[in-house]
C-alpha cells in the first residue's frame, strides 16, 4: 500500500505545477521574467535566485493583503520547481512549505478559490519532495481543489488538479481516460482565453496521458505543442 501511495505521490508532484490564476495572473513585469525563466530552465540557479527575490520585492512594493500572499505563494512553487528539477529536494521542500503558509495566510483574511488552488499546489509538491508529508496529506491536495471549485467552478486549475488525480494515480485508483477527457473538455471549452503556462501544463498532462495508454504518436502531438511554449523545459525531457 505504501509502495503505491507513494508512487502517487510522485507523479502528482512532477506535474501539478502550473498556475491559472483568478488573481494578478502575472503580478508584475519581474515576476512574468521569473516565470518564464522557470519554466524554460535556460539559466543557472544563481540567477533564477536573483528573479525569484526581485519578483517578491516587487510584488511586495505592489500587493497588499490577499493578492500580496496569493503571488508570494506563486514564487515559493516556482523556486521550488527549479531546486526540484536539479534533484535538490530537500531545499526545494523548504520552498513549497513557505507557500503553503502564504496561501494558507491569504485564506485567512479571505477565502478565495485561487487560496485554495494554490495551497492544493504547493502540498502536493511538498507530497512528492518529502514521501514521508505526503503519506499523511495526499488527500489534502483534492480536498482543497474541491474547496477552489466551491468557490469558483470556473477556476481551470482547480478542474486540472482533479483530472491529473485520474491520469496519475495507479489502478485501482486512477482512470486515464477520465482524466484525459476532463483536460480534453478544458481544452476544448477555454482554449482562446487560456495563457501559455496553463496550456503548457494541459499539454503535458495530456502526453502523459497518451504515454500511459501507450499512444505514442498522439503523446509527440502534445509535446510538440508544449515544446513549442516552453522548448527548454526539462520536465518534457523527463517524460521521454
Amino acid at each position: 500500500m505504501k509502495t503505491i501511495i507513494i508512487t502517487v505521490i510522485t507523479f502528482l508532484g512532477i506535474f501539478l505545477f502550473l498556475p491559472m490564476s483568478m488573481y494578478a495572473r502575472v503580478p508584475t513585469v519581474t515576476f512574468s521574467t521569473f516565470r518564464d525563466t522557470v519554466y524554460l530552465q535556460n539559466e543557472d540557479l544563481a540567477e533564477i535566485g536573483r528573479l525569484y527575490a526581485a519578483a517578491k520585492q516587487e510584488i511586495e512594493n505592489t500587493f497588499t493583503g490577499v493578492d500580496k500572499y496569493l503571488a508570494l505563494s506563486r514564487c515559493e512553487y516556482l523556486m521550488g520547481i527549479s531546486f526540484r528539477v536539479e534533484g535538490r529536494n530537500n531545499e526545494s521542500a523548504a520552498f513549497f512549505e513557505q507557500g503553503i503558509v502564504w496561501a494558507e495566510e491569504s485564506i485567512t483574511i479571505r477565502p478565495t478559490s485561487e487560496g485554495y488552488r494554490l495551497l492544493g499546489v504547493n502540498i502536493s509538491f511538498l507530497c512528492e519532495v518529502r514521501p514521508s508529508f505526503g503519506l499523511r496529506n495526499i488527500g489534502r491536495i483534492e480536498e482543497n481543489a474541491n474547496k477552489a471549485l466551491e468557490l469558483d467552478p470556473s477556476n481551470l486549475m482547480a478542474q486540472y488538479l482533479i483530472a491529473s488525480k485520474y491520469i496519475i494515480a495507479p489502478w485501482p485508483y486512477g482512470n486515464v481516460r477520465r482524466g484525459a477527457a476532463l483536460l480534453e473538455e478544458i481544452t476544448r471549452q477555454n482554449y482562446l482565453s487560456m495563457d501559455r503556462e496553463d496550456l503548457f501544463s494541459l499539454y503535458l498532462m495530456l502526453e502523459a496521458a497518451c504515454l500511459k495508454q501507450k499512444k505514442n504518436q498522439e503523446a509527440q502531438v502534445w509535446r510538440d505543442r508544449a515544446a513549442a511554449i516552453y522548448p527548454g523545459n526539462n520536465l518534457i525531457s523527463f517524460l521521454l
